[in-house]
């Protein structure tokens, strides 16, 4: 097994969850974990480090024949180039060639190394036939491929090199409309088919960054699916009792094999399909908290067993308290049930425990909230200027409060 390769050593990085979650995690990792599969390495672009980024761009270079598979280019430091070039031209292996790159989408922290390898690809005349694939090549926004020179990615497609080592693409949009996974189906070691390069999906840490949530979601539940079919198919095979740990009588129902999540940033994830519930009820909380605050100014619904506990403030303006607090209310009932909010007015309840400059971040991550429920019918807007910024002001539907 050979461990993962940094071009540099990684110095701590803050990272706030910047898709709206906004734990603060303090990432602090000088090096990643060795990859399971032989003579897979991965590349982490540690120069390249932001609260976006976390610790750098992962890259995976697959297979342990000659010809490898590359997922993913980093942003186009140097240190990465000249990193794959040394692993290409290890003095103590035979020399290795990259026959296909895959890019995942077309954010520049993950092609914008795709000339830097081009260039290398011609300088080893090994390597001449390279190939590079994206999906939708065209969708280019930062001219950083050629798209003439880049061949598409289609759903379900596979990649293969020798060694018996094959990955399929998963369309999954959400995150960028062109975002590609892509899933093990072929390997060495059993163990290994099932797992997913994540891509910025599902990162090691946090939460991720999307530009359309429904698509967003679908798409988690899509590679969720995926890993889920991949270890009932293994069990089948292994004549265990489908998903259920403890035998066929038992009442657990835990997968008894567990597959790994590979992601463009942060460190792998043992357990991907409880890293994708994870996000998927992340996601879920934070339109029930819109929701909520729409109908009671409090991001958590009034318990109807009790008094009216108000954990946000319940108008605009300053909090008496950072601490969750009883409000002067006597009825559990829609207490805003007429009023109208600004997507601003909204964060300052749902973040009103985190720093001011977090709120714009997280604004536009709410409204990204606000259009699906739009979507679903469970809000509406209602026009008018908002704050002024012409976003409009937001109150719960009709259907929402049935």
């Amino acid at each position: 097994m050979v461990a993962g390769i940094r071009s540099a050593a990684v110095q701590p990085v803050v990272a706030f969850d910047v898709d709206f979650a906004f734990h603060p995690i303090i990432i602090s990792c000088c090096f990643l974990p060795a990859l399971k599969h032989p003579d897979t390495q991965l590349f982490s672009n540690a120069d390249y480090t932001s609260q976006f980024t976390l610790q750098g761009t992962n890259t995976y270079l697959l297979g342990s024949g000659p010809s490898r598979l590359l997922i993913d280019t980093g942003s186009g430091e140097k240190k990465w180039i000249d990193t794959v070039r040394t692993v290409l031209n290890s003095p103590t292996k035979q020399p290795l060639t990259i026959s296909t790159c895959l890019l995942t989408h077309w954010h520049h922290d993950h092609l914008g190394g795709v000339r830097d390898l081009e260039q290398l690809s011609e300088e080893l005349s090994s390597s001449h036939n390279m190939k590079v694939y994206k999906n939708q090549p065209s969708w280019n926004p930062d001219g950083l491929i050629d798209p003439s020179r880049v061949l598409d990615i289609h759903d379900g497609q596979k990649f293969s090199v020798d060694g018996n080592f094959e990955i399929q693409a998963v369309h999954t949009p959400g995150h960028a409309k062109d975002h590609m996974v892509f899933q093990i189906t072929a390997s060495p070691d059993p163990n290994e088919i099932g797992a997913l390069f994540t891509a910025d999906n599902v990162l090691g840490h946090g939460t991720a960054v999307f530009e359309d949530l429904q698509l967003y979601l679908e798409s988690l539940n899509v590679m969720k699916k995926r890993v889920v079919d991949a270890i009932a198919l293994q069990q089948q095979d292994n004549d265990q009792p489908a998903g259920i740990s403890g035998g066929p009588n038992s009442s657990a129902h835990t997968p008894t094999i567990k597959k790994r999540a590979y992601p463009g940033h942060g460190q792998y994830i043992d357990d991907a399909i409880a890293k994708f519930d994870e996000y998927i009820a992340h996601r879920r909380m934070r339109e029930e908290e819109a929701l909520n605050v729409l109908k009671y100014g409090t991001v958590k619904a009034p318990d109807s067993s009790g008094p009216l506990v108000a954990d946000s403030i319940t108008t605009i303006g300053e909090s008496d308290s950072n601490s969750d607090t009883e409000a002067n209310l006597t009825a559990p009932k829609e207490i805003v049930g007429g009023k109208e909010w600004s997507s601003m007015e909204m964060v300052r309840v749902i973040y009103r425990h985190y720093p001011e400059n977090l709120w714009e971040p997280a604004e536009r991550g709410l409204l990204m909230v606000l259009e699906k429920l739009k979507k679903d019918g469970r809000v509406v807007n209602v026009g008018g200027q908002g704050d002024g910024d012409g976003k409009g002001r937001w109150r719960v539907s009709e259907k929402a409060t049935l």
